[in-house]
């Protein structure tokens, strides 16, 4: 399952980046594909998966992985241009930037992975996608 702590940090990070690049990160349950500018970053929760770290105990640790996808119409951006967008976005997650808030405890980004546009593509979009991989390890609050 994925966390809201994990996916909240991971907006919060990809919105800073996206600002700071002047293009759009949009939320797909609010803005239609009609809507969304030429250039865009889009964000997505992909597989994850949590258990407990033994019988009986009270913490938990989820694995799983994000991707941010850099959405182009085709015409609007050369991959240099692209690969560039996406190592900002990368850095992100391996490094504590100024400005960003600290990582929440119990959240740590692993590895990444890029898979540019598939060559072959055809339509008027095309996607280079980052994959963040994360590990988050939190406990059960007792009822108060």
């Amino acid at each position: 399952m994925l966390s809201d702590t994990v996916w909240n940090d991971a907006y919060h990070r990809a919105k800073k980046v996206a600002e700071e690049q002047g293009i759009t990160l949009v939320d797909v349950l609010l803005q239609p594909e009609a809507e969304r500018p030429a250039l865009h970053w889009r964000m997505e929760a992909l597989a994850s998966h949590s258990d407990r770290l033994g019988m009986g105990e009270d913490a938990n640790e989820e694995e799983g992985e994000i991707a941010f996808r850099l959405c182009a119409r085709v015409g609007e951006v050369s991959t240099p241009e692209a690969l560039e967008l996406c190592k900002a976005m990368s850095i992100a997650f391996r490094a504590n930037l100024e400005g960003a808030q600290p990582y929440p405890e119990g959240l740590y980004y692993d590895g990444q992975s890029l898979y540019p546009p598939e060559p072959d593509t055809t339509g008027n979009w095309i996607s280079m996608a980052l994959i963040v991989r994360y590990r988050f390890q939190d406990r059960i609050e007792p009822p108060s």
